[in-house]
């Protein structure tokens, strides 16, 4: 092709080449990194397995008291994947339903693999202002 000196279009391209995706595309995707209270470590875990709803209703109280005392800022709650596909167990469903009312539990969302996956929950505790 010659020379890109003598071609001011390719010397621009050279110079600025690009985006490798397009520009819509980069803008609608998705954000994947962690938020910072995905990135908390669970200062204390509690695990439900082989309570029954209410059994394991009562103990989350408790749990979730006794970490608001302790001025926890993270914790995991245990509950189990359930034994049917592609429904929730009615741990998972008290859980979520409970720590979505209780107003010192602030943002909520499902662990890594390695933490339990889709059978267990994080949450972030709301300290009391003093």
């Amino acid at each position: 092709m010659g020379n890109p000196m003598n071609n001011p279009m390719e010397e621009y391209l050279r110079r600025y080449p690009p985006p490798s995706q397009p520009e819509a595309e980069r803008e609608s995707a998705p954000d994947t990194s962690p938020t910072p209270a995905e990135r908390l470590p669970a200062e204390a875990t509690i695990d439900l397995h082989g309570c029954t709803v209410d059994e394991g209703k009562t103990r989350l109280e408790q749990f979730i008291k006794a970490s608001i005392q302790a001025g926890r800022s993270k914790v995991l709650i245990i509950h189990g994947k359930g034994v049917t596909p592609g429904s929730d167990s009615p741990l998972r469903r008290m859980v979520r339903d409970y720590l979505e009312q209780n107003p010192y539990v602030g943002k909520t969302g499902i662990p890594g693999n390695r933490e339990g996956g889709r059978g267990a929950t994080w949450a972030v505790i709301r300290q009391r202002s003093r």
